[in-house]
């Protein structure tokens, strides 16, 4: 009953297209003030604290477990969902709330999203011009880079807590792999399709990368853990040339406005040699 009630309480209050917009993923919400609608944003994820202002926002769950009765609450007249295995578009279809789904897989489909958020909120051009910012600054980056040599990399996202197994990595079609090819990097899983497959200790090992990046966490503990483990590996190339490096999840976790500058803290890692010139502001 409750929930009836909020949905006639919000079905009345519904203004024009992207007037009142949900966000349900960071790099969502981080899209949408990059885009200039950050003032039609009336509520996010928990996980959403970037930029300042998303953080104060109005929460309505996390991106897994998005909860419809607080989403209702908030009276929107459009969701932008992140493209993810749950149910919250059959949910939103029943509620008769206009939804957008948005993929963040890989570069090409966050510029998509920005485009097709634009068009649906009247704000095409500030997707273009958020496309046409991120496009130049990865392509300045990129062709610094193109110059230099080419070291294999090994992008991990995530492993079994205190073991090397159970290990995701980015392939050649996720957005990992496109912060590699701007940084100046050779994705050693380039040869497989899905975005993040899983991969055996194995397979590292006999791909041996020059280079493993790590998501780690943001604390120096969880870094260090994770830079331990390793160490018991001093046949791979990237221990024994000290070049596995741990890196905190911000900016490089979130797939979106802010790729140019997780491209740059990549190349610093993999071309500790170059300087790169400040980001335009």
């Amino acid at each position: 009953m409750r929930i009836v009630t909020l949905l006639l309480f919000a079905m009345s209050a519904w203004a024009a297209d992207g007037q009142r917009i949900i966000s349900t993923a960071p790099s969502i919400t981080e899209t949408l003030f990059a885009m200039g609608l950050g003032p039609r944003v009336v509520g996010d994820t928990i996980y959403c604290n970037f930029p300042e202002a998303a953080a104060k926002l109005p929460k309505i769950g996390t991106l897994l477990k998005p909860d419809p009765e607080a989403i209702v609450a908030l009276r929107p007249d459009l969701v932008v969902v992140q493209k993810q295995p749950n149910n919250l578009p059959q949910q939103l279809d029943r509620l008769h709330i206009k939804y957008i789904v948005m993929d963040t897989s890989n570069l090409d489909m966050i510029y998509a999203g920005a485009r097709a958020v634009g068009k649906v909120t009247g704000e095409s051009a500030g997707a273009e011009r958020l496309v046409d910012k991120m496009q130049s600054e990865l392509q300045s980056l990129a062709a610094l880079t193109s110059v230099l040599p080419k070291p294999t990399v090994a992008f991990i996202v995530g492993h079994t807590a205190g073991r090397l197994e159970g290990m995701v990595a980015g392939s050649s079609t996720s957005y990992f792999s496109d912060l590699l090819n701007a940084a100046g990097g050779v994705n050693v899983f380039s040869d497989v399709t899905a975005p993040y497959p899983k991969i055996s200790l194995e397979q590292i090992l006999s791909r041996d990368p020059d280079v493993i990046l790590e998501m780690s966490g943001d604390t120096r503990p969880k870094q260090e853990e994770v830079l331990a483990l390793w160490q018991t590996l001093p046949r791979l190339k990237a221990v024994a040339a000290k070049r596995v490096f741990a890196i905190p999840s911000a900016p490089i976790v979130v797939p979106g406005p802010r790729a140019p500058e997780a491209a740059r803290l990549v190349a610093r890692l993999l071309h500790p040699e170059i300087k790169l010139p400040e980001p335009p502001k």
